[in-house]
């Protein structure tokens, strides 16, 4: 299984997270917290965000990971 994060910083500071286990936003101070409440409650964001996992992070995993256990 491929664990997907979606990070989002302000001034350098992580703010909010999208964590695909847990298929949502995750507010990391309370400036983010607007923001994750606001996409949490739009659902094509977070039909996005999850179907990244499928369309990026696997795809490039498997790339990775037949290139990587080739070199064993």
């Amino acid at each position: 299984q491929v664990h997907y994060l979606h990070r989002v910083f302000y001034n350098q500071e992580e703010i909010v997270y999208f964590d695909s286990y847990k298929g949502k936003y995750i507010p990391k101070t309370e400036f983010g917290k607007p923001a994750a409440d606001q996409w949490n409650s739009n659902k094509e964001i977070i039909d996005y965000q999850k179907s990244s996992v499928e369309t990026y992070c696997i795809y490039n995993y498997n790339i990775i990971h037949s290139f990587t256990a080739d070199r064993r």
